[in-house]
């Protein structure tokens, strides 16, 4: 047998084995997550210890030895003070039980959803949710609030990523569930809160000891650099440093840790075997094929989400602009139904199987657990359930609507919605309009300081008049000025204004273009998201157009010819070329 299957078979008998414990089996399980709550807060009483021991050890010795130990004892107050603000004294915010995150699906809203739960929870034998919450992450996860350290029963809920209802099939989705609800039935999550609340103490405590860790340094270098500058201004030498010192904080880090290494060792195997274990339950509810198939295409999904999200809806949202009610989230359906879209997920999806998370996470790796159900005996089952998954929700589009509220916030009510081929062209009409703001202002108010009367707001019309009168140095001295720029002297100003000044003013340009029809965003679900059409030989023509305004003596005449000139036809693929935007 290969090696890859032979350890796929291995991997499958040790979750078969470890699938469905009993309240014995859970006892040592939760005996060692009791252990390790316990031995984060034993650690800082055995550092308390150790120090006082050490003190007490140089009070004995002679007087004078116990003298020249002041700066030991010196330490040790730094250590007990670190510790005790740092462990006692700093808490991590307990989540707020009615600041859940995501939108609740209720049982009288979307009863189809919470009837097939009911049947699935049946069929893996074990108690359904008490609450399901949609969540935007390509996700789905589980919580339980156990009593009695896990031995009895919490309540249930279940947060189910948005993308997996569109991007999955009912079958998929039912391998993804009955999964979930395999921790529950083989008593996984009962340990979490308690395994939880000893790493995310570990966690909180080593992040803030680096934190304060950092401070330090960054305060004694800060100390030195200015006892330095003050010796420079007396005429004197900097004193040569050897660095900033570690700090209490720094090796109280080190210990904790250790500590968060330790706790991570100790719960990966079985955290690993527990998932072995629910992929299990998921091949016995849903089948192999819809199992591995699941398991392919949530690794996939999470990229897709992750492109999605920050480079479509997002594009409108510094101008105020998002796409219709719903589509924040729901637009991921059409970036998933585009056909080379598809392809290139689907040309990723084996180089994403094949990735390796961290040495210490919880999920063994993906290809192995693919490897792992695909060694299991062909259970003959066909494929069915091949609609999409988000055919169980009743009005998506408003559940959809709902969560964008819930995440973005109030400020989502204010924003302008608009249809998504109109999205690219409000989005980057409005960045150049910012870009070219300040040299409309400053056309202004040279305008106004020259006496000229403007009739409405200036354009691209009115700056070429100014510039024509000779008044370009003037305008570019109103711009605002970069750092490099206000440092600079003689010509180098004057090269720095006049870039500045050629940079607002294609922005100006552009956006003339773009509102009579010379150039146009489009929306792409595939490639770059926004294809930018402009006439054949366009953009070379406009940038000789900028740099005869800026050139000495300036000439406007060939840009007011481009922005004179027929606009791009409808249309006319012939007379267009795209420009991907980076």
């Amino acid at each position: 047998m290969p090696r890859s299957g032979r350890a796929a078979s291995q991997a499958a008998s040790r979750a078969a084995s470890s699938a469905g414990p009993s309240r014995g089996a859970l006892l040592p399980r939760a005996l060692l997550a009791l252990a390790l709550l316990a031995g984060y807060h034993l650690v800082a009483p055995l550092i308390l210890a150790a120090l006082a021991l050490a003190d007490l050890f140089l009070l004995r010795g002679s007087q004078p030895y116990a003298l020249t130990s002041l700066g030991a004892y010196a330490g040790s107050v730094a250590v007990t003070c670190s510790l005790v603000r740092v462990v006692y004294l700093t808490r991590g915010g307990a989540q707020d039980r009615h600041d859940l995150p995501g939108v609740a699906l209720t049982p009288a809203e979307q009863p189809e959803l919470w009837q097939r739960m009911g049947e699935l929870a049946q069929s893996v034998g074990t108690a359904t949710f008490a609450e399901i919450r949609l969540i935007p992450d390509a996700n789905a996860m589980v919580t339980e609030e156990p009593r009695l350290l896990g031995l009895r029963h919490g309540k249930r809920r279940l947060f189910l990523g948005t993308p997996l209802l569109l991007g999955l099939s009912e079958a998929e989705l039912d391998a993804v569930l009955a999964h979930e609800l395999g921790h529950y039935a083989n008593g996984d999550t009962r340990l979490a809160a308690t395994v939880w609340a000893a790493r995310g103490a570990v966690e909180r405590t080593v992040g803030t000891l680096n934190e304060r860790s950092a401070a330090h340094r960054e305060r004694e270098a800060a100390e030195a650099e200015a006892k330095a500058a003050r010796r420079r201004a007396r005429g004197k030498p900097a004193p040569v440093t050897a660095g900033a010192s570690r700090g209490a904080d720094h090796y109280l880090s080190v210990v904790y840790t250790a500590y968060a290494k330790l706790c991570l060792r100790c719960t990966e195997g079985v955290s690993r075997r527990q998932e072995y274990a629910a992929d299990l339950v998921a091949v016995r509810i849903a089948g192999r094929r819809s199992t591995a198939d699941a398991l392919r295409h949530l690794a996939v999904l999470s990229v897709a989400t992750d492109l999605y999200l920050h480079r479509y809806p997002a594009m409108g949202w510094d101008a105020g602009f998002l796409p219709p009610p719903g589509q924040v989230h729901g637009g991921l359906a059409h970036l998933l139904a585009d056909e080379a879209r598809r392809r290139e997920l689907d040309e990723l999806a084996p180089r994403l199987a094949d990735q390796h998370g961290s040495p210490h996470d919880i999920h063994p790796p993906l290809a192995e657990r693919v490897a792992t159900i695909e060694a299991l005996p062909d259970d003959g089952r066909p494929l069915r359930g091949t609609a999409p998954a988000v055919g169980l929700l009743r009005a998506p589009h408003t559940v959809l609507a709902a969560l964008e509220e819930a995440e973005l916030g109030p400020d989502v009510r204010t924003a302008h919605r608009v249809p998504w081929h109109e999205l690219p062209y409000r989005a980057h009409r409005a960045a150049q309009a910012r870009t070219a703001e300040p040299l409309l202002q400053a056309t202004a108010d040279v305008a106004a300081a020259r006496g000229a009367t403007l009739h409405g707001p200036p354009a691209v019309g009115t700056l070429l008049d100014l510039v024509d009168a000779g008044l370009l140095p003037e305008i570019a001295a109103l711009l605002p000025r970069s750092a490099v720029a206000e440092r600079s002297t003689g010509r180098a100003t004057r090269e720095f204004a006049r870039t500045a000044f050629r940079s607002r003013l294609r922005a100006l340009t552009v956006v003339a273009l773009a509102d009579t029809g010379h150039i146009r965003w489009e929306l792409s679900w595939s490639g770059a998201p926004v294809r930018q059409i402009v006439s054949e030989g366009l953009g070379d023509t406009l940038e000789a157009a900028l740099d005869a305004v800026i050139a000495a003596p300036p000439a406007t005449a060939p840009l007011r010819a481009l922005l004179d000139s027929a606009p791009l036809p409808q249309g006319g693929a012939q007379t267009t070329t795209i420009r991907r935007l980076p």
